[in-house]
């Protein structure tokens, strides 16, 4: 699956598991940056990258999960990722969009977009007939995004990240 944006510097691909420390490197930036604020420094000072590789491998090696990459073509870094799959929660007819994360330089270039809706043509051909998201309440910015996207909110659940108590809110869409 190759999407192309209609701008010459970034394009999106599938991710391949040699990917795997450069989506690491994304992952960390993004989190550094999106949760400051919302998240104690002390979980995004230590975020361990190559730990993050690891585990990232893994899920590149699941053949039945949807794994994008976004990259600059005139650098040709990688500079966003998405990963998704059928729901962890609500059932094998409903798609979830486990993670998308893009560094602050490539963001407002319609990369979040494309991802997102190469997310939802992939749960179309999967026969999925909706799409559901998890984001932190206080992640004010990405909430605008999956509005703006179409999504409505639904359930909330009480969470944690490494100890850190949160409330994830979701955000759903009905029919693909």
């Amino acid at each position: 699956m190759l999407a192309r944006l209609d701008i010459d510097r970034f394009a999106i691909r599938s991710a391949s598991v040699a990917d795997a420390p450069e989506i690491a490197r994304v992952q960390t930036s993004s989190w550094q940056t999106s949760y400051r604020g919302i998240l104690p420094d002390s979980i995004l000072d230590t975020m361990d990258t190559a730990r993050r590789a690891t585990m990232r491998r893994e899920i590149l090696l699941d053949g039945d999960a949807l794994n994008l990459v976004a990259y600059d073509t005139t650098f040709g870094d990688l500079v966003g990722f998405c990963n998704a799959g059928r729901s962890r929660r609500q059932g094998p007819r409903v798609g979830e969009l486990y993670e998308i994360y893009i560094v602050d330089r490539a963001k407002r270039f319609g990369l979040g977009r494309e991802l997102f809706e190469s997310t939802a043509a992939w749960c179309r051909a999967h026969q999925m007939t909706s799409l559901i998201i998890w984001v932190l309440e206080e992640n004010h910015h990405a909430r605008r995004f999956y509005a703006a996207m179409g999504g409505r909110e639904g359930a909330r659940t009480e969470s944690s990240v490494r100890g850190f108590p949160v409330v994830e809110l979701s955000y759903v869409w009905d029919a693909l």
